[in-house]
């Protein structure tokens, strides 16, 4: 009998516990087998479909400009399957705003430009121009990447310090305003170092003597390990150095947002400094060399302007595409692989923003786009091979392009990443 007992007090114990344990999820540890963990899957959202929108957002937003309106604008954005946009923040002005005692920046009419092309000259206040649209994302659930294409006086920051600085100006606005919490990563150097502050610096010590030019064995064997790189020793150094500093800095000031810089070249030098980025948005696209060397485009007057004469560059794609066209999307898939590859050796989810064609087309009497919407297209899908996180259709996703008219197109390629697992 009183070995039943104990019996029956030992199963009421254990009964306890067991549904405490259930009953409290952080005692509960028990969690289902993954074969491969998908990092995707714990972000939210798991998906982006990316407009990209860099500096137009603000220099378009003016009476007539194709962001007049940005209430239209994010309408049309999330009618055509977009859930996120990545727009210049704009912090070197609004650093340079500040040391000059500016409540307004005078924006000159830039009607030929490729990208934003201004109709008319205006006067905006930024900071109250970047707040109005960030509470109207925010409110429309759409979220946000900011990012800087190095507007501005970029000689006042090419000191780290005051680089660094005008993005906290910048990120302590929207903080200020509870705007922050609806921005996925900040890119702190679009596609470095074509935008940046740091460009020249990076430059000059590209001048300096190679290493080995002294003649002893250690420079030597120095100069035959940076013989495959784009860079020399001092530049390879220089720029782990300004990375490194750089994230570990906004990291550690403002822990509950990403950073990272985007990147269209130099993937193998900064691929080798196994930086902690905390998202790799490399921007990926055609072979250029091959294209090039058929086209011409790398030194093709690129304007907005009908009485140009593109006719030759539109035959000469045609007989590209007929040419080489598999060989070229192959190279592009390969681009893909060697992005996978990357993001899980640092880990960070892998993004692109602008990417699949060549990075500039137009609307233009002698300028077809079908070729582009397939090439795109079939790009968008097979991205979903190789685990991105984010996807832009094209770079050409602007309320100013016709193709914006084409909502069909946009949702279908948007839906299909969205739902791919």
């Amino acid at each position: 009998m009183k070995k039943i007992f104990q019996n029956l007090c030992f199963a009421g114990i254990l009964f306890i516990v067991v549904m405490n344990v259930s009953a409290n999820p952080k005692q509960n540890t028990s969690f289902a087998a993954e074969k491969n963990y998908d990092m995707r899957q714990s972000l939210e959202p798991s998906r982006l479909t990316i407009a990209m929108w860099d500096f137009s957002w603000l220099y378009m937003h003016h009476k007539g400009g194709a962001f007049e309106d940005f209430e239209k604008a994010t309408d049309e954005l999330l009618e055509r399957g977009f859930n996120t946009v990545r727009i210049d923040a704009f912090p070197l002005l609004i650093a340079q705003m500040k040391q000059e005692q500016k409540q307004t920046w005078q924006f000159p009419e830039q009607s030929q430009s490729t990208w934003g092309f201004i109709t008319q000259p205006h006067a905006l206040n930024i900071p109250a121009v970047l707040i109005e649209f960030m509470e109207i994302t925010k409110r429309k659930h759409i979220f946000v990447i900011l990012s800087s294409w190095g507007a501005g006086d970029r000689s006042k920051f090419s000191d780290r310090q005051k680089f660094w600085e005008a993005w906290e100006m910048t990120l302590d606005i929207l903080s200020e305003q509870n705007l922050l919490d609806h921005v996925l990563y900040v890119d702190l150097d679009q596609e470095f170092p074509f935008f940046s502050p740091f460009q020249p610096a990076l430059q000059e010590l590209g001048k300096q003597p190679a290493a080995g030019e002294g003649g002893g064995l250690s420079e030597a064997m120095e100069a035959a390990g940076q013989a495959k790189w784009g860079w020399n020793a001092r530049q390879m150094a220089f720029v782990k150095d300004y990375f490194n500093s750089t994230l570990r800095h906004f990291q550690k000031k403002y822990p509950r947002l990403r950073f990272t810089f985007s990147l269209t070249a130099y993937w193998d030098e900064i691929r080798s400094m196994k930086l902690p980025l905390d998202v790799l948005e490399l921007h990926i696209w055609l072979d250029q060399d091959r294209f090039d060397a058929r086209t011409g485009f790398n030194t093709l007057n690129k304007v907005r302007d009908d009485a140009v004469d593109y006719k030759a560059y539109m035959q000469s794609i045609r007989q590209t595409f007929k040419s080489i066209r598999p060989m070229l999307f192959k190279q592009l898939e390969n681009r893909m692989q060697y992005a996978y590859n990357w993001s899980n050796e640092i880990p960070a989810p892998l993004v692109t923003t602008e990417a699949w064609g060549p990075w500039w087309h137009m609307d233009h009497p002698d300028l077809e786009w079908q070729w582009l919407y397939d090439w795109c297209e079939q790009a968008a899908a097979l991205a979903e091979n190789y685990s991105f996180w984010g996807i832009t259709p094209w770079n050409f996703s602007h309320p100013y392009w016709e193709n914006w008219s084409n909502i069909s197109w946009y949702r279908r390629v948007n839906e299909r990443f969205l739902n791919s697992r």
